[in-house]
């Protein structure tokens, strides 16, 4: 029997967490939660199922993954999202390769994503149902430098496991305008990392937004989602254009300290 972690990184996460970790807690030999600054009742909740809390305060997606599975205590590691709700069929699957052995170095997992109780076909920036490893031995990946998006790279071999994550998001506006908030200034300064000039800058926070919009609405699908797929095309444009704003803002800033 291979034993498994287990973390989940948390903060203001209690609107989920209880599906979430009830879910874990069947298949968890080690169940961590690594918190950046909670004040609801996440850690009760985390208590409740006998997970080890640490704390961090939160800089980047990477990082907090990287400093995530340093704390782990066995080699195989699973990893979920504090709005990620493991299906049983999933459970079960998991289950069942702990008692055979994980073959592979990484594991990718459908995941069905649930925008305010519909199912959607595309949410920037993944089509839907996508397949993010979820499943790893944590001396054969590492993180790419993405400060958003994190990816993890480096494995040799990977399976793919098709019962579902049913990742939940957005379900209010006020929620939505909060990740667009995070998620830019990150998207911002791995542009600046990347040395962007400013002219491609500004032209890119007028001229991308509209692409994204219609990548996503026409391309992706979200036309197929009512509403909701508006929202999130929607939510595409917004997007892109304050990365590049932000990141013109940032340039500005630092040129102006200097």
């Amino acid at each position: 029997m291979t034993p498994l972690s287990i973390y989940i990184l948390t903060c203001n996460s209690e609107r989920h967490l209880d599906k979430v970790l009830a879910a874990a807690k069947r298949v968890a030999d080690d169940l961590l939660i690594v918190d950046s600054g909670s004040d609801d009742a996440t850690f009760a909740i985390a208590t409740k199922y006998g997970a080890r809390i640490a704390h961090r305060t939160f800089d980047n997606f990477r990082a907090q993954r990287l400093f995530a599975h340093s704390l782990c205590l066995h080699q195989t590691v699973m990893f979920l999202d504090s709005d990620e709700i493991a299906s049983d069929a999933l459970i079960d699957e998991v289950l069942a390769l702990k008692v055979s052995g994980f073959s592979h170095d990484a594991y990718s997992v459908r995941r069905d994503w649930v925008v305010r109780g519909r199912v959607v076909h595309a949410l920037m920036p993944a089509s839907c149902p996508d397949y993010p490893i979820r499943i790893c031995k944590r001396d054969k990946i590492d993180f790419s430098e993405h400060s958003v998006h994190e990816t993890p790279i480096g494995y040799e071999s990977a399976g793919r496991i098709e019962s579902p994550l049913v990742h939940h998001t957005f379900e209010t506006n006020a929620e939505l305008m909060r990740k667009i908030d995070l998620y830019t200034d990150l998207a911002a300064a791995d542009l600046l990392d990347k040395g962007r000039w400013i002219g491609v800058l500004w032209l890119k926070q007028w001229i991308s937004p509209v692409g994204a919009f219609g990548k996503w609405y026409i391309r992706r699908g979200n036309w197929r989602d009512g509403r909701v797929g508006f929202i999130l095309a929607l939510y595409a444009f917004t997007y892109t254009h304050r990365k590049y704003r932000k990141a013109l803002l940032l340039i500005n800033s630092l040129t102006n300290a200097n």
